[in-house]
């Protein structure tokens, strides 16, 4: 049995493969962000996206699920960022059990000062190979992207509903 089902997709299914399993070593490496501050992807990932969504009151559970991590993983990087003075932690009064992530000062003025060149060096072969796409080319593709990760992120079983009658 081949993979011809996947016709003229296969070779961007193969590099999506690589992609993910790239993403997902368990041991990547550390970058110099800051002095005394080394992250590995993972972790500059959850820090850029508090310092993005620093006004969003979404709790750690949800972050969690938005970046696809799971959320023993998102723990101890919160945990991480946290001893690195980079984020901070907050609760609502109107409910303790939902941790609201902030960057704190410190945080804020690492990104600013390293963001640039950690995106110049991760991204810039992959963004000029998107260069001649134009802006609803990328639009569609981001969304096939994300309409593939929203069925790996949910089990086939867990996406069927089943109505009981009240």
């Amino acid at each position: 049995m081949g993979t011809e089902w996947m016709g003229r997709y296969r070779p961007l299914v193969a590099e999506l493969v690589r992609h993910s399993n790239c993403a997902q070593r368990p041991n990547s490496p550390r970058t110099f962000v800051a002095e005394g501050i080394n992250l590995n992807a993972h972790e500059w990932q959850v820090f850029e996206y508090i310092v993005e969504h620093a006004d969003d009151d979404s709790h750690m559970n949800l972050i969690s699920d938005r970046l696809g991590i799971a959320q023993s993983t998102f723990s101890k990087i919160v945990k991480a960022l946290c001893g690195l003075g980079l984020v901070d932690k907050y609760q609502t009064t109107r409910n303790r059990k939902n941790i609201i992530l902030r960057p704190s000062e410190k945080g804020l003025e690492v990104y600013r000062k390293h963001s640039a060149d950690l995106g110049r060096d991760t991204f810039d072969s992959f963004f000029s190979a998107l260069e001649s796409f134009s802006d609803d080319e990328v639009a569609r593709f981001t969304t096939a992207l994300r309409l593939l990760n929203d069925t790996l992120s949910v089990p086939a079983e867990a996406r069927k509903v089943e109505l009981n009658k009240i």
